[in-house]
């Protein structure tokens, strides 16, 4: 079996870096000089699975922005203090919450929203998203980092510099600063929570420019008056002569209207549900002209078959009539189907649907082809003859029609799937970030707390810590007994 491309991604950094560990233990066991003095040059480390560079690159650029406006940052890292504590509470309530459903589901074995989910690609993410993920996840990162960073030079606190881990494929960031210890509590907790308060902004100002998007690119993409074509898979109908073109644009299937995605699958679900396609209304003259029918056989129950084989774009259509009345036509007329689509502007399901002057007739299909037709602004309509289920299947479209030739439509899907990305990554570092759990700022934010509001109710500094050692270890078991529910309930 082949391996597809994601996994193939998978072994080629798996290869990778047991190439690099090779050459590293190599040059380092022969005392290279020139390998050696490169790492130390660069800061960078090679280890077993992960590659490490510290830098100070952006030191003085950071001890700039923390020099800026200090009443404005000190307004802001106070804001976000108090965001953070808040916060705390909520995001454990949420874990257990989501632990509590997921291991209902599991032993009722019933289906439930989950609220909080971890999101891994080839899991439960499509992996043809991982350059969204990977690259959502590192300005995720790197946001919550530098609100550490600009925290503790707001506080006066010296820095150090920066480190960048790459675990596999899962990049890390961490800020090195010298201790906290001489600073106040209050002061700690800004810097702590620093990192949470960036993560809450940056995802809602994310989720903001994802919803407000079609407006921003409004001069270069037109939204909400129809879809647009943007891939077809390879060997569909619609490839074929008379078919759909990349950049169409869709406004319409049979008589349903298309204003978007959304209005477009309920079009296709409306075609699929409707009992038989809707008939035409056709003059009695162009029956006599271009009917082309021979001797009628019942191909099904609900299909009669009055073309032959060599009239691959004709279709054999019934005549609706009344069971008193007398036939004025025959019942069955194998016709030229554009003919038919670019003659009738008005279509019928009884005969009384088309004026006195006018026939109905409907394609004799089977129950589970329809005749769908795909209006674009450009170009004949488009017809389908199948199952209206391969329209959505065979096609890929956009909300996002361009203006502009030259401006690809992927643009604004991109940045639009990316931005949902940054929310979803960004507001989930900030929930595992402040909880508190070993090895994250909730550790610290929760020493702090305990520090600040217990310190006259509890005098001794020995029980202050002991209390904010047992609700760290609580919620370091909680978010372990989370993680195993997730892991378990998603097989």
């Amino acid at each position: 079996m082949l391996m597809d491309e994601f996994t193939v991604f998978l072994v080629s950094v798996l290869a990778i870096h047991c190439v690099l560990l090779f050459f590293d233990v190599v040059f380092k066991s022969c005392s290279h000089y020139p390998y050696l003095y490169f790492l130390n040059k660069t800061g960078l480390e090679v280890k077993p699975f992960q590659i490490q560079l510290f830098t100070t690159a952006f030191n003085r650029q950071i001890q700039k922005w923390g020099a800026k406006r200090p009443r404005l940052l000190a307004a802001w890292f106070n804001a976000g203090k108090y965001v953070t504590i808040v916060t705390m509470p909520m995001a454990v309530l949420l874990i257990l919450h989501t632990t509590v459903t997921a291991l209902r589901s599991s032993i009722h074995y019933t289906k439930s929203t989950v609220v909080v989910e971890l999101l891994v690609p080839g899991w439960n993410l499509p992996t043809s998203d991982f350059a969204y993920y990977f690259v959502s996840l590192v300005i995720s990162i790197v946001v919550h980092e530098m609100g550490h960073a600009v925290a503790a030079v707001r506080e006066d606190v010296h820095l150090i510099g920066f480190s960048a881990v790459l675990f596999f494929v899962i990049p890390v960031m961490v800020t090195h600063i010298d201790p906290l210890d001489l600073l106040p509590y209050s002061r700690r907790l800004r810097i702590y929570c620093a990192g949470v308060w960036h993560n809450i902004f940056l995802a809602l100002m994310a989720a903001v420019v994802a919803t407000t998007l079609p407006w921003l690119l409004y001069p270069f993409f037109d939204f909400g008056t129809g879809v647009q074509v943007e891939h077809l898979i390879e060997g569909s109908p619609f490839v074929a002569e008379g078919g759909l073109i990349l950049g169409d644009k869709i406004v319409q299937i049979d008589h349903c209207p298309v204003r978007g995605i959304t209005s477009w699958q309920d079009c296709i679900d409306q075609a699929m549900r409707a009992p038989v396609t809707a008939g035409f209304c056709i003059p009695h003259n162009f029956i006599e002209e271009h009917d082309e029918t021979i001797p009628a056989k019942h191909v099904s129950e609900s299909q009669v078959e009055c073309c032959g084989s060599n009239s691959p774009r004709h279709l054999c259509f019934e005549y609706v009539g009344t069971e008193d009345e007398p036939l004025p036509l025959p019942q069955h007329s194998c016709l030229l189907a554009r003919k038919v689509v670019d003659l009738s502007a008005q279509t019928c399901h009884q005969v009384s649907d088309c004026p006195s002057s006018l026939h109905c007739f409907r394609p004799s299909l089977d129950n589970s082809s329809k005749l769908v037709l795909i209006r674009r602004t450009s170009g004949p309509v488009v017809l389908y003859l199948g199952n209206p289920a391969d329209v959505y299947h065979s096609v890929t479209v956009t909300d996002f029609i361009n203006i502009y030739k030259y401006l690809p439509s992927s643009l604004p899907d991109g940045l639009t799937k990316l931005c949902q990305y940054v929310t979803l990554l960004s507001s989930g570092l900030a929930i595992l970030n402040v909880i508190p759990c070993f090895y994250f700022d909730g550790q610290y934010i929760m020493r702090a707390v305990t520090e600040m509001f217990a310190g006259k109710r509890i005098p001794s500094d020995t029980a202050r810590q002991a209390v904010s050692l047992c609700i760290t270890m609580l919620g370091t078991l909680m978010l372990v007994v989370y993680v195993l529910v997730m892991a378990i309930n998603s097989y």
